[in-house]
């Protein structure tokens, strides 16, 4: 564990030291689902448009997910706060879900990982991501979750069905969120020394299918045997690029609030 935190924390300072790279849209994060019998750790990253320093964090969690694997993390953009105000040419990603998440922070980039509270309400500062996602990594897979996506091109009608697993016998609240994420949106960013107009925004949080909260899996005493199911429908907004989106899906317990396991799956 201490030699991930090292190498993790060095990966860190080498992309603050680098700075902001521009990215080539042909190369973004696309993600995959996770390898079965593996939790699976999610990174909120609460971002904005305006905000300088909010590339270099996306990069830092980038480079995390690159050195552990795409299958074991998945990173989604929490555009919420100030900083994310779409003033003047500065996108509009804003959503209300995300801003009842950011809980009204002050300040980007803020992380989350798997909802673990380390500092203040639910978030970590981009310099303290690297323990608790080594740590999360290690921790017992409770339900495995699988998802079924049914996308018609001419209403841009999104279904979704989840199926969750429970690895074992056990007992609680929990809880699932189905989240809506866009990749490689092209707009402007604030970068050090002015604002790139061609930035690529990648997984950008576009709301949710089923509320900030999510809804109800299972409620008491489950069983290695059982299978919760859930469904979920939303029309995708016109001016999405539904070859870019994809349905993220986590199962947390409610009463913690800690997320338990991820998936992720393209839409089409």
């Amino acid at each position: 564990m201490k030699r991930l935190s090292l190498i993790f924390a060095t990966a860190a300072l080498m992309l603050f030291a680098m700075g902001c790279d521009k990215i080539d849209i042909n190369n973004t994060h696309k993600p995959f689902e996770p390898v079965a019998g593996q939790k699976a750790v999610l990174i909120k990253d609460f971002t904005g448009a305006r905000c300088v320093n909010c590339p270099a964090a996306a990069e830092t969690a980038h480079e995390l997910q690159h050195l552990l694997g795409e299958d074991r993390i998945f990173i989604l953009s929490v555009h919420a706060g100030f900083l994310a105000q779409p003033i003047g040419n500065f996108p509009d990603f804003l959503t209300e879900e995300g801003t009842i998440w950011y809980n009204n922070h002050d300040s980007n980039p803020l992380f989350s990982v798997d909802h673990v509270d380390l500092t203040e309400g639910y978030t970590l500062n981009v310099e303290q991501i690297d323990a608790p996602v080594a740590a999360a990594l290690n921790e017992v897979q409770l339900f495995d979750i699988t998802t079924t996506t049914t996308y018609d091109e001419a209403s841009r009608r999104l279904n979704v069905e989840n199926n969750f697993y429970p690895t074992g016998d056990g007992d609680g609240k929990y809880y699932a969120t189905v989240c809506l994420v866009e990749d490689s949106i092209v707009g402007w960013q604030t970068i050090p020394g002015g604002v790139d107009r061609e930035y690529v925004f990648r997984n950008v949080f576009r709301g949710t299918l089923n509320g900030a909260d999510g809804q109800l899996v299972s409620n008491g005493p489950y069983y290695m045997e059982d299978v919760f199911t859930t469904t979920s429908s939303i029309e995708i907004d016109s001016t999405y690029n539904a070859d870019h989106c994809y349905v993220l899906t986590y199962i947390y317990n409610y009463e913690s609030g800690k997320i338990m396991h991820t998936v992720m799956e393209k839409i089409k």
